[in-house]
């Protein structure tokens, strides 16, 4: 019985691993082929040499997501350590509120969010973009568990040695929860890079549409260049989560407990 569970979890996790999989290596070898079949590179070039529309876009696009998610690793970072060292009148029901706006589908606040933006004169800019984005409430969620593993013992004997709030965090929480910050820095940065909803509501003007959405809204001349443009976009997120897979597991990790 133990040998067909473990055959049949093994069947299912290929099963996954070859739904997840196989689009993109379907886009990948079909990149490479021109339309009579033959192994070409030309549309490579085109994309990262001869028509710049595709690479300025990727790097505006990275821009932002950069922006957004420094900006949010920051915010988070100072939340989640008031809520989780913090004692103060409302505390429980502000954490409650935080669990379910975590849970809220993000249609729900465009309209509020484009209302208020609009009374401070920021649509059609990437003001839009930015600062919606910086108040999400899963990365406050993320360090504040993760805090709440740090001894307040430890928190405790940097006072004691004149440390200074900027100091305790800097020298001693956030480096102890590198890994929850890494994990929110990367989960923001996946979350701003695939952004499609925010930037057609935000954003008037087509030029100024980050990649994902241009990519889906340029009918291509040539298919070929279109799947190449593809592979252009997955390159920083595949990167991203190679050299921190492990961060990023052990952040999730430490965010469930407690």
């Amino acid at each position: 019985m133990k040998k067909l569970r473990s055959l049949s979890a093994v069947f299912l996790s290929l099963l996954l691993c070859a739904i997840c999989v196989v689009p993109f290596l379907y886009v990948l070898i079909a990149s490479f082929k021109a339309l009579d079949g033959e192994f070409t590179l030309k549309y490579y070039y085109e994309v990262f040499v001869g028509q710049s529309q595709y690479l300025f876009r990727f790097w505006k696009s990275m821009a932002l997501s950069i922006c957004i998610s420094l900006g949010q690793v920051v915010l988070s970072a100072l939340a989640g350590y008031g809520f989780a060292k913090y004692k103060f009148k409302g505390k429980n029901v502000l954490f409650f509120i935080l669990i379910i706006l975590m849970i809220l589908p993000l249609q729900v606040t465009l309209i509020p969010n484009y209302v208020i933006l609009e009374k401070f004169n920021m649509i059609n800019t990437y003001f839009s973009l930015i600062l919606p984005a910086l108040v999400v409430p899963l990365g406050t969620f993320i360090m504040t568990q993760s805090y709440k593993a740090i001894p307040n013992s430890v928190i405790d004997a940097a006072r004691l040695d004149g440390c200074r709030l900027h100091e305790v965090l800097l020298k001693v929480v956030i480096p102890i929860g590198k890994n929850a910050l890494i994990c929110t820095f990367l989960l923001s940065f996946l979350d701003a890079w695939n952004m499609v909803e925010q930037p057609i509501t935000y954003l008037g003007e087509f030029t100024k549409y980050p990649i994902a959405v241009a990519l889906a809204s340029v009918p291509p001349g040539d298919p070929t260049v279109l799947l190449v443009a593809c592979v252009l976009v997955t390159i920083p997120p595949l990167c991203l989560f190679a050299f921190f897979n492990r961060e990023l597991t052990e952040g999730i990790a430490l965010g469930g407990e407690h």
